[in-house]
C-alpha cells in the first residue's frame, strides 16, 4: 500500500509540474489549467492522505473505488462542458470574422471598381 501511495504521489506531483510548466511557457491557457491543477492537487492529497478518501467514502456510504470513479467522471464531464463552451465561443468568433472579411472584400472590390472608372 505504501508503494502505491508513493507512486501515485509522484505521478500526481509530476502531473502538476507539467501543467504548471505548460502554463508558464504559454502552451496552455490559465483558464484551462485550473481544472487540471485542481484535479492534480486532489489526487496528490488523496495519495498522501488516503485516509481522507476512505473517510469520505464511509461518509457517503460508497466504496472508495466507486468514489474515485465518481470523481473521475465528474472531472471528465467538467472538462467536456468547459471545452464545449469554449468551442461554441470560438465558432461564433469565426463566424463573425468571416462576415467581416466578406464585408471588407466587398468594400475593396467597390473601391477598385470606382478607381477604374
Amino acid at each position: 500500500m505504501l508503494k502505491m501511495r508513493i507512486i501515485t504521489g509522484i505521478i500526481s506531483f509530476s502531473f502538476l509540474l507539467i501543467a504548471i510548466e505548460a502554463v508558464r511557457r504559454r502552451k496552455f491557457k490559465e483558464k484551462f489549467a485550473l481544472l487540471w491543477i485542481v484535479s492534480g492537487v486532489s489526487v496528490f492529497i488523496f495519495s498522501v492522505f488516503p485516509e481522507l478518501l476512505f473517510k469520505l467514502a464511509a461518509l457517503t456510504g460508497v466504496y472508495y473505488l466507486t468514489l474515485i470513479l465518481l470523481f473521475s467522471t465528474i472531472f471528465v464531464l467538467l472538462i467536456l462542458l468547459y471545452s464545449s463552451i469554449y468551442i461554441s465561443k470560438l465558432t461564433e468568433n469565426s463566424k463573425e470574422l468571416a462576415q467581416e472579411i466578406g464585408i471588407l472584400k466587398l468594400k475593396i472590390k467597390e473601391l477598385e471598381k470606382d478607381k477604374n472608372e
